[in-house]
């Protein structure tokens, strides 16, 4: 994958929406259809989502999906195979506690009054004041006055405090997850205190009943008790849909009523037919003689080992990341739903050590790397992740380290990262590969190739640049040697390629908001800027308006996906436009016909504004020479030169584009336009820092139009029509010179 695919929505997981980064579907199919043929293997060993499996089914794959977390895997089973839990959750709220059925007593411990009405009523759920450590307001659905929101009272805050921290349902639900002399008890402690005492109380009469039931009960409540055990902690401020990062409550917090809230997520009906074909093991999907998924609860290596050599086309996949307040609360709830037994593969992300980036691209190379085997020569691995800096170092040094070679790896800040690797050609038995790596080097070579890349992605790109796409740049260049292999080698492996980068850049200069450009960049000619030809001497930005409205021009109408997907083909690799360039570009010259269909503007067809620029240009002789200048046409092509006492007074470039060439070309002019590019042109002027300070003057097509028709033209009013936002178009008119 050469060049960038955006991004589109996954639809939400049914259960845990927001708690996991999603694969855009897009992407996945992009890579599907790029890299396999019908009847391949696709894995997907860190699956968090149903993007690859549902996109390698509906293209005729075969997929296997694994997660060495089986929280995961719940909740995506719970999407693609939902079942009816409501006679499940019958039989739970039927279970005695005392005197009373678990649901009534359960539910009494939200027992409040309605703040209306006064009438007994029980709270949907309270937002409390975690400072103070008391409920400050209540969610009711009262019989008389419906859901209505108000001040807790005295009561209320005497119910809430009358659960003590850290009783006896704390060391009841505790002791499920892990023995009280576990080197990991008080971090399963810290997890529980992100449930408030009442809410432990409840979950643990709910998690003993639970036990009680038949599996076939307890497997149709799973999906339900996993969304209210999220939906209970402390972690959720109000309207807030988070994804769970560290155990500590916002200082405003929901507390929900938990059988409430298990109620709802229970009544659930399964609409769809459970149509996707799913077997047991690897070996019933390998000999499957149709598309069917596999889904594992299964470590990458695990899972590794029982796939038959050479079996697998892709390797799709989201990056795990370090969330250790999520894996903790996924060990917690693990035990809570099928028993202590269930997370002996949990229980050691409890430790802090490994929930930093180090352990974590160390974590991601292992499992990857144990896959080697198992992918064909002609295969791939693709793995797509939201730019984040520290991630994308991790995941090339765990490629590297996991003897990849990395094809291409293209970054939209926006929009995030799309990295391809194959086999490494240098791949290498461990018995062939030196014992101790010569770090010296390895250190001058890859200062060295930092170096050469800087300069080749600023070159070919024609601008400064951001860092994200830099740094990606970058990493594509040391990932097709051995370099990162090489690095990963070495002993704190990050923080040498993190100071390598550093080094390399030093030729670079960075100008602002950390936007990269080279020392002493060589000016574009008068000819360069004629010529659209030789695109290596123009502005990206430049480039891609230009590629925009020429696609734009090609047919009468385009989806603005397809548009979307060929302006990123025109560009591959370190040429990765940003999304909001793009985007802006599409609007200054597209107009929505219908939805998500768009079309050229009228006015922007090649014959109109061959038009409209005659008619410029003839505007701007006949006004030059009203207000005394010689006029006269400029040497470069679409000029007009005013001009007094042999001395050029203004010199106009006329262009129906936005294009920055001329600005960087010349010290200073006057840029005529269309109104239409204003936009355009000032998003290209902020994200350019060399045109921060430019001395050119910017004259719409409509603000001279508007000037011409003054009766009372001087040189003074004249200078009134400058600017993208210009006095002549305001109330208030005032100069604005650019």
């Amino acid at each position: 994958m050469e060049h960038f695919i955006p991004s589109d929505h996954a639809p939400p997981l049914r259960i845990l929406p927001g708690a996991f980064p999603s694969l855009p579907p897009a992407v996945v199919c992009a890579a599907i259809e790029r890299h396999t043929q019908p009847g391949d293997v696709v894995v997907d060993p860190f699956c968090i989502g149903a993007s690859v499996i549902e996109a390698a089914l509906a293209l005729n794959r075969k997929v296997i999906a694994a997660s060495f977390n089986p929280i995961n895997l719940l909740a995506i089973e719970a999407t693609l195979w939902p079942v009816d839990a409501r006679a499940a959750l019958t039989h739970l709220a039927d279970a005695r506690k005392g005197a009373q059925r678990l649901r009534e007593h359960v539910l009494d411990l939200y027992a409040t009054h309605c703040p209306t009405c006064r009438r007994a009523a029980v709270a949907q759920h309270f937002e409390w004041d975690r400072d103070r450590n008391i409920p400050i307001t209540k969610h009711v659905n009262c019989a008389t006055c419906g859901e209505n929101i108000g001040p807790t009272d005295g009561a209320d805050i005497e119910q809430a405090t009358r659960f003590k921290p850290r009783s006896l349902p704390f060391w009841t639900l505790h002791s499920r997850i892990v023995d009280p002399k576990h080197e990991n008890a008080e971090r399963v402690g810290e997890v529980l205190d992100a449930y408030t005492p009442r809410a432990q109380n409840a979950l643990g009469d709910i998690v003993l009943k639970f036990e009680s039931l038949p599996e076939a009960d307890r497997a149709a409540l799973r999906p339900a008790l996993l969304a209210m055990l999220d939906a209970a902690t402390s972690l959720h401020a109000p309207n807030d849909t988070h994804r769970v990062i560290g155990l500590k409550p916002p200082p405003r917090f929901i507390e929900t009523n938990v059988w409430l809230e298990l109620e709802q997520q229970a009544s659930f009906s399964p609409s769809i037919p459970q149509s996707l074909s799913r077997v047991a093991t690897v070996a019933e999907l390998i000999e499957s003689p149709t598309p069917a998924v596999c889904l594992l609860n299964l470590s990458s290596r695990d899972l590794a080992r029982q796939l038959p050599p050479r079996s697998v086309a892709l390797l799709m996949a989201h990056p795990p990341q370090p969330r250790p307040g999520f894996w903790s609360l996924s060990a917690a709830w693990t035990a809570w739903l099928w028993g202590k037994a269930a997370t002996d593969g949990l229980l050691p992300l409890l430790s802090r050590k490994r929930t930093n980036w180090d352990w974590q691209w160390r974590a991601i190379a292992s499992g990857w790397g144990a896959f080697n085997a198992a992918l064909r020569s002609t295969a791939r691995s693709v793995l797509a992740f939201a730019y984040d800096e520290a991630m994308l170092e991790s995941v090339v040094l765990a490629g590297g380290q996991a003897q990849q070679q990395l094809e291409h790896l293209v970054c939209d800040p926006f929009d995030g990262v799309r990295a391809t690797w194959r086999a490494a050609p240098w791949r290498a038995s461990p018995a062939d590969q030196p014992a101790i790596p010569d770090e010296s080097q390895i250190r001058s070579a890859v200062r060295q190739q930092t170096r050469e890349a800087a300069g080749r992605v600023l070159r070919d790109r024609a601008e400064p640049t951001a860092w994200p796409i830099l740094q990606a740049g970058i990493y594509a260049a040391l990932g097709r040697s051995d370099a990162l292999t090489k690095v990963a080698q070495l002993p704190d492996s990050e923080h040498v390629l993190r100071g390598l980068i550093h080094d390399g850049l030093s030729q670079c200069v960075e100008l602002a908001d950390q936007r990269w450009w080279l020392p002493h960049p060589p000016t574009p000619s008068p000819e360069i800027i004629q010529t659209i030809s030789e695109e290596g001497e123009r502005p990206l930005a430049d480039r891609v308006e230009l590629a925009v409205r020429d696609w734009l021009r090609s047919r009468e109408m385009w989806s603005s996906d397809e548009l979307l997907r060929v302006i990123y083909a025109r560009f591959p690799d370190q040429l990765t436009p940003d999304r909001a360039l793009v985007a802006t570009a599409i609007q200054s010259y597209a107009v929505e016909s219908a939805p998500h269909q768009i079309g050229l503007r009228p006015e922007d067809a090649a014959e109109a504004r061959h038009a409209e620029l005659m008619e410029i240009e003839t505007l701007l002789l006949t006004l030059g020479a009203q207000l005394g200048f010689d006029t006269e046409l400029h040497s470069q092509e679409r000029g007009v030169i005013w001009q007094q006492a042999d001395r050029v007074v203004y010199a106009f470039t006329l262009n129906t584009t936005a294009e920055v060439a001329p600005l960087l070309g010349a010290s200073s002019g006057v840029l005529v336009l269309p109104g239409g590019r204003a936009t355009l042109l000032q998003h290209k002027l902020a994200r350019d820092p060399r045109l921060t300070q430019t001395a050119w003057q910017v004259l719409k097509f409509s603000s001279l139009r508007q000037v011409a028709q003054s009766a009372a033209l001087t040189p003074a009013t004249f200078q009134l029509a400058f600017g993208l936002k210009p006095s002549i178009e305001q109330s208030a008119v005032q100069f604005e010179l650019w």
